[in-house]
């Protein structure tokens, strides 16, 4: 007895230090991960495919400056056009990395993102604007901190009900608002790190279930403190769906092709949809060797 009540206490430990890290895992799934079988066949069913797709025609991402930071760098998104016959129905997804500075693998990961969307084929475009933001806060990032040159968290910047009276205050924040304008959002996956999980609201756990699926990452609910003014309680407000990706912890450049690799499903079906077929290719090999 005495030895189960000591394994009972290290789960409890176990429980507390999670939940110290400030990860609340969602419960009631009753499979929380997939088999080697089972996540084979999910992507296959996820899988899109094009009847003679046009191997000479890739997909020309539009490299757009939406603003510039505080000390003057350009704010870069990357953007996958609908298909010409769909642009007056676009479904404009955002996917956004390193808005803290120091999450470095962030941006990595989107980088190596935007660079396989170039390989596809331009008959694989659909309805959706695809709109990635690798470097959400460049300033931050160059200086290898959480926050911008203003020392304000552009992650607490936002004028949701609950954030600061004189939101926004950053001109990454700004820039960033007048894009949404332009660009109504259908959704929306912030990347962040380093806890490894999926967070999500209720009301859009299909938007955060697949992704969940697709990258072997948990479930969560919440991160355990007050975030006022975040970018998740504002389009919450604004009822877009709005799913916060945390990636694994380390931040070492070296280890970016692993991360990306674990994610990489989840990325294309939440930017298409679908995973386009020859993204089932794996390109980690020469990440790895760069």
């Amino acid at each position: 007895m005495a030895q189960r009540g000591h394994g009972l206490t290290q789960v409890i430990r176990w429980i507390s230090y999670l939940m110290a890290l400030g990860v609340t895992f969602a419960v009631g799934a009753a499979k929380p991960y997939l088999s080697s079988g089972d996540y084979a066949k999910y992507v296959q069913r996820l899988t899109c495919s094009v009847d003679d797709p046009d191997q000479d025609d890739k997909i020309r991402l539009k490299k757009v400056r939406y603003g510039t930071s505080g000390k003057g760098r350009p704010l870069f998104a990357h953007i996958v056009e609908p298909a010409n016959s769909l642009n007056a129905k676009a479904r404009n997804v955002y996917i956004l990395g390193a808005q803290h500075g120091d999450e470095r693998n962030t941006k990595i990961v989107l980088d190596f993102f935007v660079r396989e969307l170039a390989t596809l084929s331009n008959d694989f475009r659909n309805r959706r604007r695809i709109i990635v933001i690798p470097n959400y806060n460049p300033d931050g990032y160059k200086r290898y901190h959480r926050l911008n040159a203003s020392n304000i968290d552009l992650n607490r910047d936002f004028p949701s009900a609950d954030g600061h009276e004189d939101a926004p205050r950053a001109p990454e924040t700004a820039a960033f608002m007048k894009l949404l304008e332009k660009y109504p959002a259908y959704s929306m996956y912030n990347i962040h790190q380093p806890f490894r999980v999926v967070l999500y609201y209720p009301e859009d756990e299909s938007f955060a279930r697949p992704f969940s699926l697709l990258s072997d990452y948990p479930l969560g609910t919440g991160v355990g403190y007050p975030t006022p003014g975040s970018l998740g309680t504002y389009m919450r407000e604004k009822k877009v769906p709005i799913i916060t990706v945390e990636l694994a912890r380390h931040m070492k450049a070296a280890v970016a092709p692993y991360i990306f690799e674990e994610i990489r499903f989840a990325l294309y079906y939440s930017a298409f949809g679908c995973i386009p077929k020859p993204a089932q290719k794996s390109r980690i090999e020469s990440y790895i060797a760069e």
